[in-house]
């Protein structure tokens, strides 16, 4: 047992509690005003952290096999997160939330189909990939929140017909109409239809969705920590999306431009959008619907879902929730984590990926010049003699 009033220690800095077997912390451990660093590595019973002090600088919760929240909405600091091995997290407060996918939300998003039931939802599986956890297991179908953003995923080979611009492969664009009186851009809902190519070969998995302002030349990435795979990978799995800029502040964090879409985005912009999966897996089919405040019926309603589950982040918790993607190989209907391996073909799709990410046009390729200068993406100096070399052109 751990005493529940740990009010008592003020100046406690590191604490180690590992492989105890509590099912849960005292409330108290949140009033340590020194507690920088935090070991609970293999707790297999332990099930949840409660809030801590912003003090907390290391939080290590390796091999908790039944831990299932975190709680991090207050903390403000930079430093470590350790959770590989807790197959069952399933939300860290502040950052993201899993729950289940019920009947209402599918029929929010699709209308009454017919394609899902409140019956058959709960018997669809798929494979949940945690990049944070560094974890794969099998489970129903899940909602995602994370960063303002929520989403789901479903068992099809298209994307809802309501999205008004829609294109093959991975890239959309569109130009953003007039606004009536009184609307106010308030987000966008962004579908992606995607499938392991080749589940005999290993596959990268690290999705991230690209959004490009080109007129006003800003943009903004998003890479969730947590995707998922059909059970027969090559199964087509669709990712529907709903991002809210309500709450986003200028100057918070300058990585996130998504304030800079809600402020300044204008009639005639042209958006695009740029969606990645992973090396070896297909994008098929993407689009993007642009979502109002009361003027757009289907941007209402949709809207309406972001509010129920919102979950915002700091730029500090996303340092501090650092994960490393993963690869993946398939067999027998489980996929499972693999070491690293790289040719030249993921090389090149390496490049081209991290080009694409950060907004910036294909340079095309001139004779002796290596493909990372083409790109644009090597070292400073490599730059400066780039840039030399193309200003008599």
């Amino acid at each position: 047992m751990i005493p529940s009033d740990l009010q008592g220690l003020p100046l406690l800095q590191n604490l180690k509690l590992c492989r105890n077997n509590f099912t849960s912390l005292p409330a108290s451990i949140g009033s340590l005003p020194k507690l920088t660093k935090l070991w609970l590595n293999e707790c297999k019973s332990l099930q949840c952290i409660p809030e801590l002090q912003s003090s907390l600088q290391l939080l290590h919760a390796k091999d908790c096999l039944s831990l299932e929240t975190i709680n991090l909405k207050n903390f403000w600091g930079e430093g470590t997160l350790e959770l590989d091995g807790c197959p069952k997290l399933k939300a860290i407060e502040g950052y993201f939330n899993l729950e289940s996918l019920g009947i209402e939300i599918v029929e929010k998003y699709l209308g009454t189909c017919g394609l899902f039931t409140e019956d058959s939802l709960p018997s669809i599986k798929v494979h949940v990939i945690n990049n944070l956890t560094r974890a794969v297991t099998i489970s129903p179908l899940q909602a995602l929140s994370e960063k303002s953003i929520y989403s789901i995923f479903l068992p099809m080979s298209d994307i809802p017909t309501w999205f008004s611009h829609q294109n093959e492969g991975d890239l959309v664009s569109l130009q953003v109409p007039p606004l009536d009186h009184g609307c106010k851009f308030s987000g966008f809902s962004i579908s992606a239809v995607y499938a392991w190519e080749n589940s005999s070969a290993p596959c990268f998995f690290c999705p991230i969705i690209a959004v490009t302002n080109r007129t006003k030349n800003f943009h903004w990435n998003y890479s969730p920590k947590i995707t998922f795979f059909m059970p027969e990978v090559e199964q087509d799995l669709m990712w529907l999306s709903c991002w809210s800029f309500e709450n986003q502040v200028e100057g918070i964090d300058d990585e996130d431009m998504s304030w800079r879409f809600r402020d300044e985005m204008e009639e005639g912009d042209r958006l695009d959008v740029w969606i990645d999966m992973g090396f070896q897996i297909a994008v098929k089919r993407c689009g993007i619907h642009l979502l109002y405040h009361h003027s757009d019926l289907q941007g209402s309603r949709l809207n309406d879902i972001v509010t129920i589950s919102r979950s915002g982040s700091s730029r500090h918790h996303r340092r501090f929730l650092r994960s490393s993607f993963q690869w993946l190989t398939f067999n027998r209907l489980r996929i499972t984590s693999c070491k690293n391996y790289g040719d030249d073909s993921f090389r090149r799709w390496s490049v081209k990926r991290e080009e694409k990410a950060d907004g910036i046009p294909v340079v095309p390729k001139r004779r002796g010049h290596c493909d990372c200068c083409a790109l644009l993406r090597c070292t400073k100096e490599k730059k400066d003699a780039f840039k030399l070399e193309i200003d008599p052109l």
